[in-house]
């Protein structure tokens, strides 16, 4: 229209022609973590730029154009920005029309929140930063000495209160880039490590589980607890009393059984009375957050449902408000556990330690529980190990893509609190630090993926390769996209960390296909950095070493 005047929003330059133009403005008396994000801040903008940010607190005179403010600073509540919370995770970066030269990244902070430094990774990804492993190869760092955000509005929670898996614990430098982190919770098999056979056995054998006569712990492979003893019971709120007083920062303990099957659990005349594992069990949690909610009403009890527990009580049985099933993806690895296509591996596959069959598909199995127990909060076990069971995975690359996004939306809406992902480099899976290169589509994805529903595993990757890979992006993309392709047409039997066959997965036809994008992609090597073409020259070794795994098996499997 006549008149009409195009508006535009003024460019936030943090540096220019390799100048800084912004100075870093941090609350005066900054908690340590603000502290620390300021100066990662300053660090990686002169790794891009050249150009090196003051960093000042914000009652000293400014002395540039503008100012990035890092933390909550008087200047945010005076312009109104919404303040930290005491709880939870938050993240706030705003530059908008309320801000004018001022850019501001922060978040909540305290023992299970780390809100200013994700605030500031976000920022960096922004810039072009992006860290795909603990080598300097897989961690992208541009350069560009002119630095500008044209408009900024992020304000963000994570979808699960926790997320971590062997990535954080392994390597936490890149685990925090990925925001894995949030509440503390204790994850683990419960009783070898509360009650250690070797520590208790001779003073209380009451407490082991009865099996074939006899309360002997060492005469099984997987051995369990007397859940119906009441000494044992107030030995254990005894335990976790004193773990939460040692402990406050976690907001959750573990009560689950030791791993193993279906053996092990007692078979006394009391506990026969409790019913099957998974009643037993819930009893038992019950009987132990009651004993501890005077002291501590809000913390919660967590204990898996797996294998032996997996099925739903018989009856009804009303879970205590501060217990917390924790759902092991007992299902397939190659199909979704939401509402699309079914493999039928719920009546199709048996195991001679489990099941030999499964009654319901997975997601079923969980609202039947909820049903039962009126539980009001769950939480979920994904396994993405891959090459624990079978180690010939440790050099074939197993992508899941747009299958691990449906998968973290079924969790979603099945109320998962929170996701716990078994997966990233540890020795007893044969996946190690050198295994990023591999696994990094696996392993980023998921834990990216944990944080926030926003974008889709396609749009996180095709992100991801636009850094690691420049020209190239689209095709390698395409790459990774195609593996995961594959790994969804399987039918193959395949539950939980059991993967398939690698020939299963990848059958003599699919090879051609995957090479030729391979192919193409290595066709724009000239227009590629020099970093770009080494990352994609490693992803063809590794296709290639992949390849000769793959043959191998299959003509193992043909010899047999």
């Amino acid at each position: 229209m006549t008149g009409d005047k195009k508006i535009y929003f003024p460019a936030f330059y943090l540096t220019k022609d390799g100048k800084a133009l912004s100075e870093i403005r941090i609350p005066k008396k900054a908690l340590p973590a603000v502290l620390e994000a300021a100066r990662d801040l300053q660090t990686h903008i002169e790794k891009i730029s050249g150009a090196l940010l003051p960093i000042a607190e914000e009652d000293i005179p400014v002395n540039a154009e503008f100012e990035v403010h890092v933390g909550y600073t008087a200047e945010a509540a005076r312009l109104g920005l919404p303040a930290p919370e005491e709880k939870g995770e938050r993240v706030i970066l705003t530059y908008d029309e309320r801000t004018e030269n001022k850019l501001f990244l922060y978040g909540n902070e305290g023992i299970n929140a780390n809100g200013t430094a994700f605030a500031v990774t976000m920022l960096l990804e922004k810039l072009g930063c992006g860290w795909f492993g603990p080598e300097e190869l897989w961690q992208v760092i541009p350069e560009n000495p002119t630095l500008k955000i044209d408009y900024l509005s992020k304000d963000e929670r994570p979808r699960f209160t926790s997320r971590y898996s062997w990535v954080l614990n392994t390597t936490p430098e890149i685990g925090r880039r990925w925001y894995l982190g949030g509440e503390k919770k204790e994850i683990e098999h419960a009783f070898w490590l509360l009650f250690p056979r070797e520590k208790y056995l001779e003073s209380h054998p009451e407490w082991y589980a009865l099996v074939n006569g006899k309360r002997d712990p060492y005469s099984v492979e997987w051995w369990q607890m007397c859940y119906s003893n009441e000494e044992l019971q107030k030995a254990t709120a005894q335990k976790i009393r004193e773990f939460f007083r040692s402990h406050p920062d976690y907001s959750q303990a573990t009560l689950s059984a030791n791993d193993g099957w279906f053996e092990g659990f007692c078979e006394c005349e009391a506990c026969r009375k409790l019913g099957t594992p998974s009643e037993v069990m819930l009893q038992f949690v019950n009987r132990i957050a009651e004993m501890i909610e005077e002291e501590f009403p809000d913390k919660k009890l967590m204990f898996f449902v797996y294998f032996p527990t997996l099925d739903p009580p018989n009856k009804p049985m009303k879970a205590h408000r501060n217990v917390i099933p924790m759902f092991c993806k007992e299902s397939c690895m190659c199909h979704s556990v939401d509402d699309g296509p079914d493999c039928g591996y719920h009546v199709r596959y048996h195991y001679d330690f489990g099941h030999v069959t499964y009654p319901r598909p997975w997601k079923q199995n969980v609202q039947l529980w909820k049903e039962r127990t009126d539980c009001k909060q769950i939480c979920v076990w994904e396994w993405n190990c891959c090459a624990a069971a079978n180690p010939v995975w440790k050099d074939i690359p197993w992508v899941q893509g747009e299958l691990m996004g449906r998968n973290m939306r079924c969790f979603e809406e099945l109320g998962a609190e929170y996701v716990y992902i078994d997966q990233g480099p540890v020795a007893s899976y044969h996946d190690t630090e050198a295994s990023y290169p591999l696994r990094w589509p696996l392993w980023y994805l998921s834990a990216k993926s944990c944080w926030s529903g926003n974008e889709t595993p396609t749009q996180l990757l095709l992100s991801a390769c636009k850094k690691l890979f420049g020209p190239a992006a689209d095709l390698m993309a395409a790459y990774y996209t195609c593996l995961a392709d594959l790994n969804g047409l399987c039918d193959e039997k395949a539950i939980a960390w059991h993967m398939p066959e690698p020939e299963e997965v990848y059958p003599p036809e699919s090879f051609a296909r995957v090479d030729n994008i391979l192919a193409a992609a290595l066709a724009s090597k000239p227009l590629l950095s020099e970093k770009e073409a080494m990352r994609l020259e490693n992803q063809k070794l590794l296709w290639e070493k992949a390849k000769e795994v793959i043959l191998e098996s299959r003509a193992k499997k043909e010899t047999n």
